[in-house]
């Protein structure tokens, strides 16, 4: 009976070790030991067939039970080895449930009960056969039935904690995934304005494109640049600026369908990703961007302060044809150049032509590059004259580049490119020190030239450091500051009070050196800029007196002269082609001229001759040659 209890108590631990290695695979000291007391138990019950060694195999099943139990009890805490206590027997339950303590309290115990057995037996009061058959029966029954009872308590207190630990395991998956929703979130959306970020426009758009179906829809991507952000952030600060770009980001969520994407993909640069049909036409685009143009162009109050912006769009779709999300953004682009050179505040679709202008641009881009380094930078000079007495009071350098052919490109070509690549200041520094060079040479051959004009951007006027380099580079050639005219170009604006331009040009008045406004007449802001700037004169553009010979033109001629000689500034006239014009402006008191008429902008060997042929001639013969 003995061997069968013992046999059934390893079976039954046997089968749940194996169904707990299934559940939770992972070997820890306590599953350990439960292998070895199945093991152990298993062979006992070979020896319990030998009923006068019962005593001793039970005691053996005991003391296993209590060094198995106190083992994993002390090595496991009593939580994890939970599983070779339970299926051996009480004493290592309570190890499980209250701790190492109670399993030493139930090991002394059995140890006491084992040794007062073995007394008893040495003194003849223990045969060998105390029991009766149906006693150990009974008894067989009821270790049995313990021995089930413990494992059914073991398999319910594991499927409490395997329940625990699954709740456990759920909510940590909740905490896991609302974290990375958070992360995911964080890593595609814009923090200040909340739309989407770079990251979040090229997941939107490869997922609009991997499902779509040319025949029915196409992808049209928006690339919105805010004009005149940069001033408001410099005069008003990083808060106001950050409120226009929200406000900004809120008119186009709300302009555009839920179907559309919203992105900030730089500083001041929107995109806006948008599924369309496929018979949806660029013109009904180009509405919806106009659109969008005049509402962003509308007063907001950013931050309490009412600000004023603009936008240039350029626009692209995937009609028709296979592209890729940069495809798209580069098509975006290049009709958004084309809408800022165009003047800015529009839209423009993107069409394959503007493609063939990038790829003549970029040549042309390299030409200009290369004619810097090797130093083809070359001034034209055009003659000044005195309308009273003829003389030449000036020659105005005019800056050129020269190309690989001797050819000279025109500035109309090379201003704007220059421009772009950032080499303006350059450029200007280049053709300043090509015109100080030419007059130095022309006064060596004894002509007499009063001064030279240089043009001044405002790319190098609000170049700190640009008196210093006009001073340096007269004293390295031995002239003085009467001997240079700064002309600045009406078009420069003057977007604060310490704009650095404003700085440059009281520097150069502080300096002697005298400054003239170039183009009069030809922007929006002339009578402002007067009134801002402390000049010394102005040049009257060519536009202002195309048409002289009318009654009204002369008149605002004749009362933009009225306004300068009150003022105390000396006029120059440019643009004179025609004798007729010569002899107006000379009848209504202007100073000075000059224009293809007088004499086109030349190379400084034919500025020598024209110098030398023009000679002493007086205004009498230089109107007869305009005749």
């Amino acid at each position: 009976m003995l061997s069968t209890v013992a046999l059934s108590i390893s079976l039954i631990l046997t089968l749940y070790l194996c169904i707990v290695m299934v559940v939770m695979p992972v070997i820890t000291i306590g599953k350990f030991i439960a292998a070895l007391a199945a093991i152990l138990i298993g062979s006992l019950s070979w020896i319990c067939h030998h009923e006068k060694l019962y005593t001793a195999s039970a005691a053996t099943i005991v003391g296993i039970t209590i060094v198995g139990g106190f083992v994993a009890s002390l090595s496991n805490g009593g939580a994890d080895g939970f599983v070779a206590p339970i299926m051996i027997s009480a004493p290592v339950t309570a190890a499980v449930f209250i701790g190492a303590r109670a399993t030493l309290i139930s090991a002394v115990a059995v140890v006491m009960a084992i040794v007062s057995l073995l007394f008893l037996e040495r003194m003849g009061l223990v045969s060998e056969a105390p029991y009766s058959p149906a006693t150990l029966d009974i008894a067989a029954i009821v270790m049995l039935s313990a021995a089930t009872g413990i494992c059914a308590a073991g398999v319910g207190y594991f499927a409490h904690a395997m329940q625990t630990q699954i709740r456990s395991l759920r909510s940590s998956q909740d905490r896991l995934m609302q974290v990375t929703g958070q992360l995911d979130h964080s890593a595609h959306h814009d923090s200040l304005t909340s739309v989407a970020n770079r990251q979040g426009l090229q997941r939107h758009v490869e997922t609009l494109l991997s499902g779509l179906d040319p025949t029915e829809r196409k992808i049209c991507l928006i690339h919105v640049d805010l004009d005149k952000f940069k001033s408001i952030n410099d005069t008003y600060g990083h808060p106001v600026g950050d409120a226009v770009l929200i406000n900004a980001a809120q008119i186009m969520t709300a302009e555009f369908n839920e179907n559309a994407l919203v992105a900030r993909v730089g500083g001041d640069e929107f995109v806006i990703a948008s599924s369309e049909r496929a018979g949806t036409p660029d013109e009904e685009l180009q509405v919806r961007c106009n659109r969008l143009i005049a509402l962003l162009k509308a007063p907001m109050i950013a931050n309490g302060v009412e600000c004023r912006i603009g936008s240039s769009i350029g626009f692209a779709t995937s009609q028709g044809r296979k592209c890729s999300m940069d495809s798209l953004m580069t098509d975006a682009d290049l009709a958004l150049y084309e809408a800022k050179r165009e003047g800015r505040g529009q839209a423009r679709a993107f069409t394959p032509d503007l493609r063939v202008k990038l790829e003549q641009n970029r040549s042309f881009m390299l030409a200009i590059e290369e004619a810097l380094e090797d130093d083809r930078v070359c001034c034209v000079l055009q003659p000044q004259v005195c309308l009273r007495t003829g003389r030449v009071t000036g020659l105005e350098g005019l800056g050129r580049i020269r190309s690989e052919t001797g050819a000279l490109l025109p500035p109309a070509q090379i201003l704007p490119m220059l421009t772009e690549m950032g080499r303006l200041a350059e450029f200007d520094f280049k053709v300043m020190q090509k015109t100080l060079d030419a007059l130095v040479e022309l006064r060596a051959t004894g002509a007499h030239v009063p001064c030279v004009s240089i043009n001044a951007s405002s790319v190098s006027l609000r170049s700190p450091d640009y008196v210093t380099r006009v001073q340096a580079e007269l004293e390295a050639r031995g002239l003085t500051t009467k001997d240079v005219i700064v002309e600045i170009l009406e078009s420069t604006l003057i977007e604060s009070a310490d704009d650095a331009a404003l700085t440059s040009i009281a520097r150069l008045r502080e300096a002697g050196i005298r400054a003239l406004m170039d183009d009069f007449g030809s922007g929006h802001a002339t009578i402002s800029n007067l009134m801002k700037l402390e000049l010394d004169g102005l040049k009257i553009d060519r536009s202002l007196i195309a048409d002289i010979e009318s009654q009204k033109t002369l008149e605002v001629v004749k009362a933009v002269c009225g306004l300068a000689r009150n003022l105390k500034l000396t006029v120059i006239v440019e643009g004179v082609e025609t004798a007729q014009q010569f002899a107006i402006l000379r009848s209504i008191g202007c100073e000075a001229v000059q224009g293809f008429g007088i004499c086109h902008p030349l190379e400084l060997p034919a500025v020598k001759a024209w110098i030398s042929s023009y000679g002493a001639s007086n205004v009498h013969q230089l109107q007869a040659q305009l005749s």
